[in-house]
């Protein structure tokens, strides 16, 4: 697929408590995640690198211990096998992700 419309691409639960639309190649992902109120992901790490940019809402994240509120506009950037965790506020939370599969 060399190009996708993010309105023809379908809304799946990602797991509880996440929804996205995402787009899967064999060494990437690219999602728009929506997240709900209070939703916490207690942390894990991965082999491949993540980043990604905060549309709506705020959320809450660690990366490798360091933490930080971020808004809409912020970005992330976790490396490979970095611990990271993050917790959604009251109003829900949309994300653009991107992840290298390692």
């Amino acid at each position: 697929m060399g190009f996708f419309n993010w309105q023809q691409v379908a809304l799946q639960s990602f797991r509880p408590g996440i929804r996205s639309y995402a787009v899967l190649g064999e060494k990437a992902i690219l999602a728009v995640m929506e997240i709900a109120p209070g939703f916490e992901d207690p942390g894990h790490a991965h082999p491949g690198e993540q980043c990604g940019l905060v549309l709506e809402g705020e959320v809450e994240m660690e990366v490798a211990g360091e933490g930080k509120r971020l808004g809409a506009g912020d970005g992330y950037f976790i490396p490979a096998q970095a611990h990271h965790r993050f917790r959604v506020g009251q109003a829900p939370v949309k994300v653009l992700d991107a992840t290298v599969k390692a």
